[in-house]
């Protein structure tokens, strides 16, 4: 028996459906050329006969992979692995958004990315820039089209969407503020674009109002950097009665440290982090972090590609996801 032969074809759909072989395949492709209820009676014929199309056959006739690159800047950023959930929950908006797009999703990392001459993608989404941006220009480089999570910089010729950085710094020194924190100290490296502006943000409003920066920390994203950086101020006698950290995992090591050398929390020091991410909620005690919706984050990020690919209109402009405050205990009531 010749089980290639007995297959329907799309010859076989076209006779049984009544209608041309191209029909079919406009039908099966979701062309608009074809009427709704045309095509919802090609794809039940289809169905019924087990057609099923050769994805090979079709993406080199359309010259399409029907396939989204997902690049990684780094595998781990600090503590943070790529099964985080945060991570986890911007590849499900993803899925939401590409899946129903008939687009399949590759992940990998920008390192592999560019070395990689066998990936064959429609267009990439980056998530993650690297110091200065430098990361995602690099791999923009290899000329498909891209969206970036990240901060929009200068000169940049791809759309970026990233939360309100710069609204996240104020509403985090607002809080603080309004506790009657006076002396704050942050912690995070500004070379990355998204820190630098949740620190123009702080800046903004410290200097609208009676507290002050005592020292801004270059560290990374993880429980050491925070615990070096937090004990490094008490080391050195700084008068500090606030932190805020530019993710959660810095937010917590500080606060592991403070708590180890008997500073209280928040009686004398009050702590505030980033991300909300789940650590936040579970450590003891519980971390007031600047949260950023990353399931629309996701969504957006698919959504906006898909425009690129489309090729109708304008490029998609830059886009500003909200972020918003989740007070827990390390910021409770001011300071006594």
């Amino acid at each position: 028996m010749n089980r290639q032969a007995d297959r329907p074809t799309m010859a076989t759909i076209a006779e049984l459906a009544g209608v041309s072989k191209i029909t079919v395949s406009r039908a099966l492709g979701g062309s608009a050329l074809v009427r709704p209820e045309l095509r919802e009676r090609i794809v039940a014929v289809a169905n019924e006969a087990g057609y099923r199309m050769n994805v090979a056959a079709r993406n080199l006739r359309t010259r399409r992979s029907h396939t989204v690159a997902v690049v990684l800047e780094q595998l781990e950023v600090g503590d943070r692995p790529i099964s985080d959930p945060v991570l986890l929950t911007v590849i499900g908006g993803l899925l939401e958004v590409l899946t129903a797009a008939d687009q399949a999703m590759l992940l990998t990392s920008s390192e592999h990315f560019l070395r990689s001459q066998a990936i064959a993608a429609d267009g990439v989404i980056m998530f993650g820039q690297g110091e200065g941006g430098r990361r995602a220009r690099e791999v923009a480089s290899c000329g498909q089209p891209m969206v970036v999570w990240g901060a929009s910089l200068p000169g940049q010729d791809f759309p970026v969407i990233g939360s309100d950085n710069r609204q996240g710094g104020r509403i985090a020194a607002e809080h603080m503020v309004a506790g009657g924190r006076r002396r704050i100290l942050f912690l995070g490296d500004s070379a990355h674009p998204e820190v630098a502006a949740r620190l123009d943000g702080v800046r903004e409003v410290l200097s609208a109002s009676e507290a002050a920066l005592v020292r801004v920390a270059a560290c990374d994203f993880s429980l050491a950097a925070g615990a070096r950086a937090a004990g490094a101020a008490l080391d050195e006698g700084l008068d500090f009665d606030a932190v805020i950290a530019v993710s959660d995992y810095i937010a917590a090591g500080a606060c592991d440290v403070l708590t180890e050398r008997g500073v209280a929390i928040p009686d004398r020091v009050a702590v505030i982090g980033f991300d909300d991410n789940p650590i936040a909620a579970a450590h003891r005690p519980p971390i007031s972090s600047i949260r950023q919706d990353w399931a629309r984050a996701g969504r957006v990020l698919g959504e906006t590609l898909l425009q690129l690919l489309d090729g109708k209109g304008r490029r998609p402009g830059d886009q500003l996801l909200p972020v918003e405050l989740v007070a827990r205990r390390t910021t409770a009531g001011p300071r006594r």
